[in-house]
């Protein structure tokens, strides 16, 4: 017990020192703390102040009541604003004492007002608004009380005149429960000011055991800073030696005090062999000697010098290298000594040489690249300009590499693009230059040729030495090219026109079949345009909606009924009239305007065999397919929507796809026509017989029916090859379980044929050529009676 006893007199002891050492800071950080939290009470004073108003709201108190609302209102706005104004107050104006009496002092008014309130407004005779009204005003002032109870002062100032005046007056005031109130006002006064002066002392420790911590923490800083200074001495050594660049420190007059490791590698020397040497008079510095006055005269006047030398190292060699000299100076102002920064360039002067090639050089090919082939067209025009010399132009086009990008993978096809862009350079030595443009396009350019011959002898070359077939990982490839050539003879230059013109060439070239060569000619130019605004014009036509949907019927020869009909589109032009299919369905296939038409199509189709079938016709409806549309991997759920969306039975929907189709991503196809089977939707291969694909193939294939190409049928005599080959598909696919359809039927004689060998339905001009639906609703009609007899 005793031990305890001076253990806390000692702690008593040690409080007042500390009091005494920190008032100041005690003070300020006192009056902080208040205004701080000073708001909560305050907010909390006038929502209790409102809810009392309410309650108290009675005719004979308007008045009293509402004086007592105003000055409420305008003491909380007037603490709010001094909360504000000091939050905003720099810090020395923080610690002037105004804003301690301006606190004790609306703290007293604030009890003051609380005090009024219990005495002016609370009711004498209804003890339920006593109790409610007493209970609220107790409540601000316990929550105000703990708030102030930071310091003693401030919660005295505000306690005594918030509790003492309506206690004096309840004693005072006899009747009813009131001196019962005042003894309760007494008790809440004493637990008040006992929670306050623990909450005080709790607050003062804290206080000032941070301040101690401060103190501690400012006495540790000062015993950390010398060792701070040792670890930097220590750092700065340990940066000097780990250092990239090569420093050194040198005396006045360039004796090397120290070195590097750094420096030491550069040079090739050792530091033995360096330390005490005058730094320009050592091997490694002969360029810089050169430079000795100049930088004497910079470290003099300016205190430092810099710039590129050329040195040598130990061993010979040379290399670049970027010097700084930094001139330090003694409390007199002298030099008394200079630290060097040596940097050897080699690498960045590789890395330089590297972007420059790579800026005017393709980097796979080792070839002019396109900025490169730019600037020599240009150079090259501008001669043409002086001395009426001839350019020529030459756009090559690998033909099918994205195929054989896909197939071999870019590993292999940079390999293949590699050996064909030396194969090129090889080919035309004459070229001035030989560029790569992109992936698979090349351009060479011949600045002065001698005639067309000349020309159409090397292009030919070139083409030959491309066919040749090479080896790459065990692959065998053949790669042909389609070039265009650009002609200029004369001094009006246009580098855009010129590749403009060969690229026209080149798309001449590759739509007639590649691997041949073409020239510009202004023929080609108005045939490209007149494409383009056909392509235009296809483009506003499915936006717009001129294009329909004609059916070509299909003849069942068993029943000699028509039963079927081939979806065909069909192009109204609003100025040209109708134009033919074969004029717009391949430039829709080459722009991808054959998916849009071919979901229109489709949609058509199915609408219209739908309207058939409301009317008791039960027709099928085939519809091409093309493999853009199989490509972009949305048929399956396309077909599927509208199906839905026309409530058109599956098996009344047929799909067809030529078999020269078939070919083009055989995997792909089959997994698609499976997932189509799977819906119920017919499959059909179309042209069969003209392709090239295997048997193996063709039974894997979920298909339906397959269709004898017109070739076949239009040739079709007994006895000649024509009847062979129709008789052999369909015996075909009859064992595979196919039904077989004949297209190009133009006779009654090709029809008893393929009725006599078995085959399942026909169509051609003999039947009907393609009509639109209410024509073909006119040939169901009047196609009750057998086409053929028998």
């Amino acid at each position: 017990m005793t031990q305890d006893c001076t253990a806390i007199g000692i702690s008593s002891q040690t409080t007042r020192n500390l009091r005494r050492q920190f008032a100041t800071q005690l003070f300020i950080e006192r009056t902080r703390l208040l205004y701080q939290g000073s708001l909560l009470p305050t907010v909390f004073m006038l929502l209790n102040g409102l809810l009392c108003a309410w309650l108290l709201w009675s005719p004979a108190r308007y008045l009293l009541v509402s004086v007592w609302l105003v000055w409420l209102l305008a003491l909380v706005a007037s603490r709010v604003i001094q909360v504000a104004a000091f939050e905003a107050a720099p810090a020395q104006r923080q610690a002037s004492p105004s804003w301690w009496r301006m606190f004790l002092g609306g703290s007293a008014f604030s009890g003051l007002t609380l005090a009024c309130a219990a005495i002016a407004l609370v009711p004498v005779d209804n003890f339920v608004q006593q109790a409610w009204v007493f209970g609220l005003l107790g409540m601000a002032a316990l929550s105000a009380s703990v708030a102030y109870a930071v310091s003693l002062p401030a919660f005295l100032s505000f306690a005594l005149p918030c509790l003492l005046p309506p206690i004096a007056f309840l004693f005072y005031f006899e009747a009813g429960h009131q001196r019962g109130w005042g003894w309760l006002g007494l008790i809440l006064l004493g637990a008040l000011m006992v929670v306050a002066w623990q909450v005080n002392r709790l607050i003062d420790r804290s206080l000032l055991r941070r301040f101690h911590n401060q103190a501690l923490s400012e006495d540790l800083q000062r015993v950390y800073a010398q060792k701070a200074l040792e670890e930097q001495e220590r750092l700065a050594s340990t940066v000097f030696e780990a250092c990239n660049e090569g420093i050194v420190i040198l005396t006045a007059d360039f004796v090397l005090l120290a070195v590097n490791q750094a420096y030491c590698q550069m040079t090739g020397y050792s530091r033995a062999e360096l330390i005490a040497q005058a730094l320009l008079e050592l091997p490694c510095s002969s360029d810089a000697q050169r430079y000795n006055q100049s930088m004497e005269h910079a470290l003099n006047q300016h205190g430092h010098w810099q710039g590129e030398l050329v040195e040598a190292r130990r061993n010979g060699e040379l290399y670049p290298q970027w010097l700084q000299l930094t001139g330090v100076r003694d409390s007199d102002g002298n030099l008394s000594n200079v630290v060097g920064f040596f940097t050897d360039l080699s690498a960045r002067r590789a890395s330089e040489e590297r972007l420059r090639y790579l800026a005017h050089y393709d980097e796979l090919s080792g070839l002019a690249n396109r900025a490169l082939f730019r600037l020599r067209l240009h150079e090259a025009g501008q001669r043409v300009r002086l001395n009426g010399r001839s350019l020529a132009l030459l756009h090559i086009d690998l033909d099918r590499f994205k195929l054989l990008n896909e197939s071999l993978g870019h590993e292999l096809a940079d390999q293949l693009l590699k050996k064909i862009a030396k194969r090129i350079a090889n080919a035309v030595p004459e070229a001035d230059t030989v560029a790569r443009l992109s992936g698979d396009e090349f351009a060479v350019l011949f600045d002065g040729y001698s005639n067309l011959s000349s020309l159409v002898r090397v292009t030919t070359r070139l083409l030959d030495k491309l066919r040749v077939p090479q080896r790459l990982d065990g692959h065998e490839v053949v790669i042909s090219a389609s070039v265009g050539i650009s002609l200029l003879s004369d001094a009006a230059f246009d580098a855009n026109a010129l590749i403009s013109q060969a690229d026209m060439a080149k798309q001449h070239a590759k739509h007639l079949g590649g691997d041949n060569f073409q020239f510009y000619t202004e023929s080609l130019r108005a045939s490209t345009l007149e494409r383009l605004q056909l392509e235009n014009h296809l483009r506003k036509a499915v936006d717009e909606g001129q294009l329909l949907v004609y059916y070509q019927p299909k003849l069942c020869l068993q029943s000699g009924r028509l039963h079927a009909a081939e979806a065909l589109v069909r192009w109204q032009h609003p100025q040209w009239g109708m134009v033919p299919p074969s004029e717009f369905i391949g430039l829709a296939e080459e722009t991808g305007l054959i998916a849009p038409m071919g979901e229109f199509v489709l949609r058509q189709a199915c609408w219209q065999a739908c309207e058939w079938r409301r009317e008791g016709l039960q027709i099928r409806v085939s519809v091409n397919l093309s493999v853009y549309q199989l490509r972009q991997g949305k048929l399956v759920s396309l077909v599927r929507q509208v199906l839905e969306e026309t409530g058109l039975a599956p098996e009344m929907l047929e799909l067809e796809l030529t078999e020269s189709q078939l070919l083009d991503s055989v995997e792909h196809i089959i997994s698609t026509f499976q997932q189509l089977h799977a819906l119920g939707v017919k499959l059909a291969i179309d042209d069969f017989g003209t392709g090239y694909s295997s048997l193996s193939y063709l039974k894997r294939f979920p298909v339906d029916y397959v269709k004898i190409d017109q070739a076949f049928i239009r040739g079709l005599h007994e006895g000649n090859q024509d009847a062979a080959i129709t008789r052999a598909i369909i015996a075909m696919a009859k064992s595979l379980d196919l039904k077989v359809v004949a297209e190009g039927v133009e006779t009654q004689a090709q029809l008893d044929f393929l009725k006599a060998q078995g085959c399942d339905e026909a169509q051609g001009y003999l039947i009907s050529r393609p009509v639109d639906a209410l024509t073909f609703k006119g040939l169901l009609d009047g196609s009750m009676r057998p086409w053929v007899n028998g």
